[in-house]
């Protein structure tokens, strides 16, 4: 059965596509998935659309609604519970590899 899953992802993007010129980040990201290994399928295939891997997942969980994530995380997942073919992405923080 579908539910509203969070991640949270570090996420690999095109050299040029984020003004600071890094190419890895994290985010937290909402969408309707069966399972965690649902939810990394459906995610690594988003995000080759725009030519980006899925490095990893931390902290991946169906969305408990009792649960505070935070105003950011909250909204996205009031925004997900309303479209079941959502996908929000919450704010990409980049860093440089080391």
């Amino acid at each position: 059965m579908d539910r509203v899953w969070i991640t949270t992802a570090e996420v690999g993007v095109e050299p040029g596509d984020m003004p600071s010129g890094d190419t890895l980040g994290f985010m937290r990201i909402t969408m309707w998935a069966e399972s965690s290994e649902d939810l990394s399928r459906k995610l690594e295939a988003y995000l080759s659309r725009y030519k980006w891997r899925l490095i990893s997942m931390d902290n991946s969980e169906a969305v408990d609604r009792a649960k505070d994530y935070g105003d950011e995380v909250n909204n996205m997942i009031d925004e997900t519970l309303l479209d079941r073919n959502a996908i929000r992405l919450g704010t990409y923080y980049s860093y440089k590899p080391e």
